[in-house]
């Protein structure tokens, strides 16, 4: 039974009939002065003949209802109210891939801008002899060294695909398991679907295309004067400077998020560049 399920899957697959849909348990733990604390999201690579896309169920699925929800208000009273308990989901990055090349593209916001961020990195791979069952895969083990860890995969060529979770690609097939030296991040396998189509909106609109070397130096501003986009607010070419009471309050809220970032040091790439 399984030998026909794996034929129908690669004949899927080969002949472009259907995209494939595979569905991973990400665990991770954000900070690390409190590994007890790990997080989960399910994630979903999408594989179609041009490319993937890798991103959170949790957060497309919440930005789909929270869209429709803000039409249905505006088209019933004029006005929206955006709750902040709307938006779900941990991971709010995506990552994309165009094959044949595998150039890599990670998406992200920062502040009220969308970046599309060229990964430039190669991805080197050593491939061991050592072998494993995971679910209803036969794995082979590889490593690699990327942005800072060392990472374990596990691939199998029951599943005829060079990609895998988040940025990692290149191995004689799919990977089926993907996690970092220190256990601080990990991809599991946990379903394989055909999908009629693969959602176009994922990424945002008006994307600003950067390279990672901007990318990081942005994410640096960002980080060390993160309220500086709510702290001057224009108006055509003019800046308005808030007054003593709204500066109060946007430094509580910068010492908010400074903290909140202290507790998130524990990221996918330890290094940027």
């Amino acid at each position: 039974m399984k030998n026909i399920l794996l034929l129908f899957l690669f004949l899927s697959i080969t002949t472009g009939a259907q995209n494939q849909r595979f569905t991973y348990n990400y665990q991770f733990i954000p900070d690390s002065t409190n590994v007890s604390d790990v997080k989960s999201e399910m994630m979903n690579l999408d594989v179609s003949k041009s490319g993937s896309k890798f991103y959170s169920y949790m957060v497309y699925r919440s930005d789909s209802l929270m869209k429709i929800d803000l039409e249905r208000q505006m088209a019933s009273s004029g006005s929206i109210n955006v709750k902040s308990d709307d938006r779900k989901g941990l991971v709010r990055y995506t990552v994309s891939k165009k094959y044949p090349k595998y150039e890599v593209f990670l998406h992200n916001r920062i502040l009220r801008d969308q970046y599309n961020v060229s990964e430039e990195r190669p991805m080197i791979w050593k491939i061991t002899s050592e072998k494993l069952k995971i679910g209803e895969w036969s794995a082979q083990k590889a490593e690699t060294d990327f942005a800072g860890r060392h990472w374990y995969a596990w691939f199998t060529t029951d599943i005829p695909i060079q990609d895998g979770p988040y940025k990692f690609h290149g191995l004689p097939g799919l990977i089926v398991k993907m996690e970092d030296k220190t256990l601080s991040h990990r991809f599991t396998l946990q379903a394989v679907q055909n999908i009629s189509s693969i959602p176009e909106e994922i990424f945002g609109t008006n994307e600003i295309p950067v390279n990672a070397k901007q990318y990081s130096k942005l994410l640096k501003d960002y980080e060390s004067d993160p309220t500086k986009g709510l702290k001057q607010m224009q108006m055509g070419g003019a800046i308005m400077i808030m007054k003593d009471g709204q500066n109060a309050s946007m430094k509580n809220q910068e010492e908010r998020i400074k903290e909140r970032m202290k507790k998130d040091n524990n990221k996918i790439e330890l290094e940027n560049i």
